[in-house]
Protein backbone atom coordinates (compact mmCIF):
# COMPACT_ATOMS: atom_id res chain seq x y z
CA UNK A 1 0.00 0.00 0.00
CA UNK A 2 1.36 3.12 -0.95
CA UNK A 3 -0.04 6.48 1.06
CA UNK A 4 2.16 8.62 -0.09
CA UNK A 5 0.95 8.27 -3.27
CA UNK A 6 -3.09 8.84 -2.04
CA UNK A 7 -1.11 11.90 -0.60
CA UNK A 8 0.05 13.40 -3.31
CA UNK A 9 -3.18 12.53 -6.05
CA UNK A 10 -6.02 14.29 -5.50
CA UNK A 11 -8.43 12.45 -7.00
CA UNK A 12 -7.17 9.15 -4.48
CA UNK A 13 -7.18 11.44 -1.44
CA UNK A 14 -10.79 12.38 -2.28
CA UNK A 15 -11.85 9.02 -2.57
CA UNK A 16 -10.69 8.51 0.37
CA UNK A 17 -11.89 11.37 2.17
CA UNK A 18 -15.54 10.28 1.17
CA UNK A 19 -15.02 6.73 2.85
CA UNK A 20 -14.00 4.98 0.26
CA UNK A 21 -11.88 2.12 1.26
CA UNK A 22 -9.23 2.38 -1.37
CA UNK A 23 -5.70 0.89 -1.12
CA UNK A 24 -2.25 0.61 -3.95
CA UNK A 25 -1.12 -2.10 -4.37
CA UNK A 26 1.51 -2.67 -7.13
CA UNK A 27 0.05 -1.23 -10.10
CA UNK A 28 -3.53 -1.82 -8.97
CA UNK A 29 -6.41 0.54 -7.22
CA UNK A 30 -7.93 -1.60 -4.53
CA UNK A 31 -11.52 -0.55 -4.10
CA UNK A 32 -12.55 -2.59 -0.51
CA UNK A 33 -16.25 -3.73 0.74
CA UNK A 34 -18.08 -2.50 -2.30
CA UNK A 35 -21.51 -3.47 -1.30
CA UNK A 36 -23.75 -5.49 -4.15
CA UNK A 37 -26.77 -7.85 -4.50
CA UNK A 38 -26.25 -11.27 -5.26
CA UNK A 39 -29.45 -13.30 -7.22
CA UNK A 40 -30.79 -14.14 -4.17
CA UNK A 41 -31.11 -10.75 -3.13
CA UNK A 42 -28.27 -10.63 -0.60
CA UNK A 43 -26.07 -8.02 0.78
CA UNK A 44 -22.94 -9.20 -0.18
CA UNK A 45 -19.15 -7.36 0.21
CA UNK A 46 -17.02 -7.03 -3.47
CA UNK A 47 -13.28 -5.69 -3.98
CA UNK A 48 -12.88 -3.53 -7.28
CA UNK A 49 -9.38 -3.25 -8.83
CA UNK A 50 -8.18 -1.59 -12.06
CA UNK A 51 -4.99 -0.53 -13.21
CA UNK A 52 -3.62 2.48 -12.37
CA UNK A 53 -1.84 5.05 -13.88
CA UNK A 54 1.28 6.44 -12.77
CA UNK A 55 4.23 8.98 -13.28
CA UNK A 56 6.78 8.61 -10.46
CA UNK A 57 4.69 9.27 -7.18
CA UNK A 58 2.02 11.36 -9.22
CA UNK A 59 -1.59 9.11 -10.62
CA UNK A 60 -2.55 10.19 -13.58
CA UNK A 61 -6.02 9.44 -15.98
CA UNK A 62 -7.06 5.68 -16.20
CA UNK A 63 -5.81 4.33 -19.14
CA UNK A 64 -9.12 2.47 -20.20
CA UNK A 65 -12.62 2.01 -18.90
CA UNK A 66 -11.92 -1.48 -17.24
CA UNK A 67 -11.66 -2.83 -14.19
CA UNK A 68 -11.97 -6.14 -12.09
CA UNK A 69 -14.67 -7.34 -9.74
CA UNK A 70 -13.61 -9.81 -6.72
CA UNK A 71 -16.94 -11.92 -5.74
CA UNK A 72 -20.39 -12.73 -6.85
CA UNK A 73 -22.23 -11.34 -9.78
CA UNK A 74 -23.29 -8.06 -9.21
CA UNK A 75 -27.37 -8.23 -9.27
CA UNK A 76 -30.68 -5.60 -9.55
CA UNK A 77 -33.23 -5.93 -6.69
CA UNK A 78 -35.21 -8.59 -8.97
CA UNK A 79 -32.38 -10.82 -9.44
CA UNK A 80 -31.47 -9.83 -12.29
CA UNK A 81 -27.74 -9.30 -13.77
CA UNK A 82 -27.12 -5.40 -13.72
CA UNK A 83 -26.98 -4.91 -17.47
CA UNK A 84 -23.57 -3.24 -19.10
CA UNK A 85 -21.53 -4.40 -16.29
CA UNK A 86 -19.88 -7.48 -16.63
CA UNK A 87 -17.47 -7.94 -19.71
CA UNK A 88 -16.76 -11.54 -18.98
CA UNK A 89 -16.28 -13.87 -15.97
CA UNK A 90 -12.80 -14.45 -15.43
CA UNK A 91 -9.93 -15.74 -12.90
CA UNK A 92 -6.78 -13.99 -12.87
CA UNK A 93 -4.38 -13.12 -10.36
CA UNK A 94 -3.90 -9.54 -10.01
CA UNK A 95 -1.83 -9.02 -7.02
CA UNK A 96 -0.82 -10.40 -3.76
CA UNK A 97 -3.54 -13.08 -3.20
CA UNK A 98 -6.16 -10.96 -4.84
CA UNK A 99 -7.53 -12.83 -8.18
CA UNK A 100 -10.04 -11.34 -9.93
CA UNK A 101 -13.83 -13.05 -10.80
CA UNK A 102 -15.48 -11.13 -13.55
CA UNK A 103 -13.66 -8.76 -16.20
CA UNK A 104 -15.51 -5.62 -16.42
CA UNK A 105 -15.91 -3.10 -18.93
CA UNK A 106 -18.36 0.15 -17.97
CA UNK A 107 -17.95 2.88 -20.79
CA UNK A 108 -20.84 4.97 -19.42
CA UNK A 109 -22.18 7.75 -22.59
CA UNK A 110 -18.88 6.75 -24.48
CA UNK A 111 -16.89 8.98 -22.62
CA UNK A 112 -13.75 8.90 -20.90
CA UNK A 113 -13.15 9.20 -17.19
CA UNK A 114 -11.42 12.21 -16.27
CA UNK A 115 -9.95 11.19 -13.49
CA UNK A 116 -9.53 8.01 -10.97
CA UNK A 117 -12.53 9.68 -8.56
CA UNK A 118 -14.85 9.76 -11.56
CA UNK A 119 -13.84 6.02 -12.37
CA UNK A 120 -14.45 4.21 -8.99
CA UNK A 121 -16.89 6.00 -7.80
CA UNK A 122 -19.26 5.59 -11.66
CA UNK A 123 -18.45 1.83 -11.33
CA UNK A 124 -19.36 2.02 -7.56
CA UNK A 125 -22.66 3.52 -8.24
CA UNK A 126 -23.41 0.90 -10.70
CA UNK A 127 -22.84 -2.00 -8.90
CA UNK A 128 -24.00 -0.92 -5.29
CA UNK A 129 -26.95 1.05 -6.46
CA UNK A 130 -29.52 -2.08 -5.77
CA UNK A 131 -27.88 -2.84 -2.95
CA UNK A 132 -28.31 0.64 -1.40
CA UNK A 133 -31.80 0.84 -2.19
CA UNK A 134 -32.90 -1.84 -0.70
CA UNK A 135 -31.34 -1.70 2.58
CA UNK A 136 -28.47 1.33 3.32
CA UNK A 137 -27.56 0.57 6.58
CA UNK A 138 -27.26 -3.07 6.19
CA UNK A 139 -24.61 -1.92 3.31
CA UNK A 140 -23.09 0.57 6.02
CA UNK A 141 -22.13 -2.32 8.24
CA UNK A 142 -20.09 -4.16 5.96
CA UNK A 143 -17.55 -1.91 5.94
CA UNK A 144 -14.21 -3.10 7.69
CA UNK A 145 -11.04 -1.69 8.55
CA UNK A 146 -8.12 -2.21 5.83
CA UNK A 147 -5.53 -4.33 6.34
CA UNK A 148 -1.65 -2.98 5.73
CA UNK A 149 0.37 -5.36 3.88
CA UNK A 150 3.40 -2.31 3.17
CA UNK A 151 6.79 -4.00 4.00
CA UNK A 152 7.83 -1.27 5.72
CA UNK A 153 4.55 0.21 7.25
CA UNK A 154 4.30 -0.67 11.70
CA UNK A 155 0.52 -0.26 11.38
CA UNK A 156 -1.89 -3.21 11.79
CA UNK A 157 -4.50 -1.20 9.94
CA UNK A 158 -4.69 1.97 7.91
CA UNK A 159 -4.48 4.97 9.37
CA UNK A 160 -8.22 6.32 7.53
CA UNK A 161 -8.09 9.36 10.51
CA UNK A 162 -4.92 11.59 9.57
CA UNK A 163 -6.11 11.18 5.83
CA UNK A 164 -9.90 12.38 6.47
CA UNK A 165 -8.15 15.43 8.51
CA UNK A 166 -6.11 15.70 5.59
CA UNK A 167 -2.45 15.48 7.51
CA UNK A 168 -1.27 12.42 6.66
CA UNK A 169 1.92 13.97 5.22
CA UNK A 170 2.69 14.74 8.93
CA UNK A 171 2.72 11.27 9.34
CA UNK A 172 6.35 11.22 7.24
CA UNK A 173 7.65 12.43 10.45
CA UNK A 174 7.63 9.51 12.52
CA UNK A 175 8.27 6.56 10.37
CA UNK A 176 12.06 6.79 10.86
CA UNK A 177 12.35 7.33 14.51
CA UNK A 178 12.87 4.40 16.93
CA UNK A 179 11.13 5.41 20.51
CA UNK A 180 12.19 4.44 24.40
CA UNK A 181 9.43 4.38 27.22
CA UNK A 182 11.50 3.51 30.33
CA UNK A 183 8.74 2.98 32.62
CA UNK A 184 5.54 1.77 31.55
CA UNK A 185 3.38 1.71 35.05
CA UNK A 186 0.46 4.80 34.95
CA UNK A 187 1.91 7.65 32.99
CA UNK A 188 4.38 5.41 30.75
CA UNK A 189 1.21 3.03 29.65
CA UNK A 190 -0.83 5.67 28.48
CA UNK A 191 2.15 7.82 26.80
CA UNK A 192 2.52 4.07 24.71
CA UNK A 193 -1.41 4.01 24.28
CA UNK A 194 -0.64 7.56 21.90
CA UNK A 195 2.39 6.17 20.51
CA UNK A 196 0.93 3.53 19.14
CA UNK A 197 -1.48 5.17 17.40
CA UNK A 198 1.86 7.14 14.97
CA UNK A 199 3.71 5.01 12.44
CA UNK A 200 7.22 4.79 14.85
CA UNK A 201 9.44 2.80 13.15
CA UNK A 202 10.10 1.12 16.92
CA UNK A 203 8.60 1.11 20.31
CA UNK A 204 10.70 -0.09 22.99
CA UNK A 205 9.29 -0.15 26.13
CA UNK A 206 11.33 -1.36 29.41
CA UNK A 207 9.98 -2.40 32.83
CA UNK A 208 10.60 -5.32 34.75
CA UNK A 209 7.34 -5.00 37.25
CA UNK A 210 4.43 -7.22 37.26
CA UNK A 211 1.15 -5.56 35.76
CA UNK A 212 -0.93 -6.23 39.43
CA UNK A 213 -4.79 -4.88 40.07
CA UNK A 214 -3.31 -2.09 41.26
CA UNK A 215 -1.66 -1.50 37.69
CA UNK A 216 -5.13 -1.83 35.81
CA UNK A 217 -6.44 1.10 37.50
CA UNK A 218 -4.41 3.47 36.09
CA UNK A 219 -3.54 2.38 32.79
CA UNK A 220 -5.80 2.92 29.95
CA UNK A 221 -8.36 0.03 28.54
CA UNK A 222 -9.65 -2.44 30.76
CA UNK A 223 -7.50 -5.53 31.95
CA UNK A 224 -9.71 -8.93 32.57
CA UNK A 225 -9.78 -10.84 35.67
CA UNK A 226 -8.24 -13.49 33.67
CA UNK A 227 -5.20 -11.32 32.31
CA UNK A 228 -4.72 -9.90 35.92
CA UNK A 229 -4.26 -14.10 37.39
CA UNK A 230 -1.30 -14.55 34.19
CA UNK A 231 0.77 -12.31 36.39
CA UNK A 232 2.78 -11.02 32.82
CA UNK A 233 5.15 -8.66 32.74
CA UNK A 234 4.28 -5.00 32.50
CA UNK A 235 5.73 -4.83 29.19
CA UNK A 236 4.79 -8.06 28.22
CA UNK A 237 0.39 -7.33 29.06
CA UNK A 238 0.91 -3.49 27.28
CA UNK A 239 2.71 -5.31 24.26
CA UNK A 240 0.30 -8.29 23.84
CA UNK A 241 -2.53 -5.51 23.69
CA UNK A 242 -1.32 -2.74 21.41
CA UNK A 243 0.56 -5.07 19.07
CA UNK A 244 -3.08 -5.42 17.53
CA UNK A 245 -2.54 -1.66 16.37
CA UNK A 246 1.26 -1.24 16.26
CA UNK A 247 2.93 -4.34 15.08
CA UNK A 248 6.54 -3.16 16.26
CA UNK A 249 6.76 -2.77 19.64
CA UNK A 250 9.09 -4.58 21.77
CA UNK A 251 8.70 -5.47 25.27
CA UNK A 252 12.00 -5.48 27.14
CA UNK A 253 11.38 -7.02 30.99
CA UNK A 254 14.05 -4.98 33.11
CA UNK A 255 14.39 -1.87 33.91
CA UNK A 256 17.61 0.39 32.59
CA UNK A 257 20.50 0.04 34.72
CA UNK A 258 24.02 1.25 34.45
CA UNK A 259 24.45 -2.50 32.76
CA UNK A 260 22.01 -2.09 29.97
CA UNK A 261 21.74 1.47 29.68
CA UNK A 262 23.62 1.86 26.32
CA UNK A 263 20.92 0.65 24.52
CA UNK A 264 19.18 4.38 24.67
CA UNK A 265 21.68 5.51 22.51
CA UNK A 266 19.82 3.68 19.72
CA UNK A 267 16.57 5.50 20.40
CA UNK A 268 15.64 8.47 18.55
CA UNK A 269 13.54 9.92 21.54
CA UNK A 270 13.60 8.24 25.29
CA UNK A 271 10.11 9.08 27.75
CA UNK A 272 11.51 8.74 31.67
CA UNK A 273 8.23 7.90 33.31
CA UNK A 274 10.09 6.36 36.54
CA UNK A 275 8.64 6.89 40.28
CA UNK A 276 12.82 7.15 41.94
CA UNK A 277 14.02 10.79 42.17
CA UNK A 278 17.19 8.83 41.86
CA UNK A 279 17.26 6.45 38.92
CA UNK A 280 15.40 9.94 36.73
CA UNK A 281 18.53 11.51 37.66
CA UNK A 282 21.02 8.67 36.84
CA UNK A 283 19.51 8.23 33.19
CA UNK A 284 18.68 11.65 33.05
CA UNK A 285 22.73 12.14 33.19
CA UNK A 286 23.53 9.57 30.87
CA UNK A 287 20.88 10.90 28.28
CA UNK A 288 22.93 14.45 28.60
CA UNK A 289 26.29 13.09 28.57
CA UNK A 290 24.90 11.38 25.37
CA UNK A 291 23.25 14.05 23.82
CA UNK A 292 19.91 12.56 23.25
CA UNK A 293 16.48 13.78 23.36
CA UNK A 294 14.24 12.70 26.16
CA UNK A 295 10.64 13.71 27.65
CA UNK A 296 10.13 13.26 31.26
CA UNK A 297 7.28 13.45 33.55
CA UNK A 298 6.75 13.59 36.84
CA UNK A 299 3.39 13.41 39.25
CA UNK A 300 3.39 14.26 42.77
CA UNK A 301 0.26 13.89 44.61
CA UNK A 302 -0.75 13.86 48.40
CA UNK A 303 -3.37 13.73 50.28
CA UNK A 304 -4.28 16.94 52.60
CA UNK A 305 -7.43 17.69 54.71
CA UNK A 306 -8.71 14.48 52.80
CA UNK A 307 -8.65 16.17 49.47
CA UNK A 308 -5.65 15.07 46.72
CA UNK A 309 -3.72 18.07 45.42
CA UNK A 310 0.12 18.43 43.88
CA UNK A 311 1.35 19.08 40.41
CA UNK A 312 2.56 16.82 36.98
CA UNK A 313 5.23 17.85 35.59
CA UNK A 314 6.79 17.44 32.43
CA UNK A 315 10.76 18.37 31.59
CA UNK A 316 12.14 17.88 28.07
CA UNK A 317 15.70 17.90 27.25
CA UNK A 318 17.60 18.06 23.87
CA UNK A 319 20.93 18.97 22.34
CA UNK A 320 21.46 22.52 23.16
CA UNK A 321 18.70 22.83 26.40
CA UNK A 322 19.88 20.96 28.83
CA UNK A 323 20.52 23.45 31.46
CA UNK A 324 17.28 23.34 33.39
CA UNK A 325 17.14 20.02 33.96
CA UNK A 326 18.86 19.47 37.01
CA UNK A 327 16.52 22.25 39.01
CA UNK A 328 13.80 20.27 37.15
CA UNK A 329 15.20 17.33 38.83
CA UNK A 330 16.17 18.76 41.81
CA UNK A 331 19.10 19.39 43.43
CA UNK A 332 21.63 16.86 44.89
CA UNK A 333 20.28 16.42 47.78
CA UNK A 334 16.65 15.54 46.61
CA UNK A 335 14.88 12.37 47.76
CA UNK A 336 11.97 10.27 47.26
CA UNK A 337 9.46 11.59 49.80
CA UNK A 338 7.39 13.13 47.14
CA UNK A 339 6.42 10.02 45.66
CA UNK A 340 6.53 8.08 49.16
CA UNK A 341 3.06 7.48 49.09
CA UNK A 342 2.66 6.76 45.58
CA UNK A 343 -0.60 8.63 44.61
CA UNK A 344 -1.56 7.89 41.16
CA UNK A 345 -4.97 8.53 39.52
CA UNK A 346 -5.66 7.42 36.12
CA UNK A 347 -6.54 11.24 34.73
CA UNK A 348 -3.51 12.63 36.07
CA UNK A 349 -1.64 9.96 34.55
CA UNK A 350 -3.02 10.55 31.37
CA UNK A 351 -2.70 14.44 31.50
CA UNK A 352 1.06 14.09 31.98
CA UNK A 353 1.43 11.23 29.35
CA UNK A 354 -0.96 14.20 26.88
CA UNK A 355 1.39 16.59 28.07
CA UNK A 356 4.15 14.73 27.24
CA UNK A 357 3.27 13.71 24.08
CA UNK A 358 2.24 17.19 22.82
CA UNK A 359 5.43 18.53 23.81
CA UNK A 360 7.35 15.55 21.98
CA UNK A 361 5.25 16.33 18.66
CA UNK A 362 6.10 20.11 19.02
CA UNK A 363 10.16 18.98 19.06
CA UNK A 364 8.89 17.42 15.91
CA UNK A 365 7.53 20.36 14.44
CA UNK A 366 4.08 18.62 14.05
CA UNK A 367 2.31 21.31 16.31
CA UNK A 368 3.47 24.75 16.30
CA UNK A 369 5.63 25.36 19.07
CA UNK A 370 5.80 29.54 19.91
CA UNK A 371 7.43 29.51 23.68
CA UNK A 372 9.48 26.41 23.28
CA UNK A 373 9.22 25.72 26.71
CA UNK A 374 11.18 23.01 27.85
CA UNK A 375 9.44 22.83 31.75
CA UNK A 376 6.02 22.70 32.52
CA UNK A 377 4.20 22.25 35.32
CA UNK A 378 0.15 22.27 36.00
CA UNK A 379 -0.59 22.85 39.56
CA UNK A 380 -4.52 20.41 40.72
CA UNK A 381 -5.61 22.45 43.07
CA UNK A 382 -5.64 26.09 41.47
CA UNK A 383 -5.90 24.76 37.55
CA UNK A 384 -2.67 26.57 36.84
CA UNK A 385 -0.15 25.98 33.80
CA UNK A 386 2.97 27.24 34.41
CA UNK A 387 6.00 27.51 31.16
CA UNK A 388 9.37 27.44 31.72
Amino acid sequence: MSQVLINRSSDLLRLQNENYEIEVCGGYLVIHHIPYLNRSKEIKSGLLVMSLTTSGNIVGKPGDHTAYFVGERPCNINGSFVPSLVNSPRKQLLVGDIVSDFFLSCHPDGRKYTDYYDKVTTYASIISSPALNLDKEACDKIKRPIVVHEDDSPMAYMDTNASRANVTFLNELFRPLKIALVGVGGTGSYILDFISKTPVKEIHLYDLDVFNTHNAFRAPGAASVEELEEQLSKVEYLARRYSKMHTRIIPHKEHITPDNIDVLKEMNYIFLSVDSVCVRKEIGGYLIDKGLSFIDSGLGVNLSENKLSGLVRITSGFPGRYGHIKEAFGGDDAKDDVYASNIQIAELNALAAIHAIIRWKKMLGFYHDITCEANSMYSINDNDLLNE
